[in-house]
């Protein structure tokens, strides 16, 4: 299997599973135990993602310069795209392709990211776009920069 693919059927599986949680939880909600049981399934989950990041071959840990960051920023990402596109459908094959490519993914994120931040559903819009906003943007900045030269 395509690892494309597989990364579609976690997405699909997971979506599945949001699915059957919602109406889990609506039928239990009162039901401390059951509670804690999607929070067991929900951790399974998790892992179950995680260990697709080992498949393709995300390190466990990254080099930072940031003493405070303790958690690792390509998987925290990742999970957080996954999370919204088995959420979203019309997600999926941006964070696919986002994940395949997760060696460039500071590049994506810079394009989007104001300060220190960015936001994960702009990041997926501007991917499915193909990052027209942020593109328009530089050449206004570059438009800018020839005119101040002139000047």
């Amino acid at each position: 299997m395509e690892q494309k693919e597989i990364l579609k059927n976690v997405i699909e599986s997971l979506s599945n599973y949001y699915e059957k949680q919602k109406s889990f939880k609506r039928v239990f909600l009162n039901e401390p135990v059951m509670s804690k049981a999607v929070e067991v399934f929900d951790t399974g989950m998790n892992e179950m993602v995680d260990h697709i990041f080992d498949l393709i071959g995300i390190p466990n840990e990254e080099s930072s310069d940031n003493k405070y960051e303790t958690s690792n920023w390509t998987k925290r990402v990742l999970t957080n795209l996954i999370d919204i596109a088995a959420k979203e459908e019309k997600y999926i094959e941006s964070t696919i392709e986002l994940i395949s490519d997760w060696k460039n993914l500071s590049d994506y994120t810079s394009k989007v990211e104001s300060h220190t931040w960015f936001g994960y559903r702009q990041l997926l819009d501007e991917h499915i776009t193909g990052f027209k906003k942020w593109h328009e943007e530089l050449r206004e900045k570059e438009k800018g920069k020839g005119k101040s030269k002139t000047v």
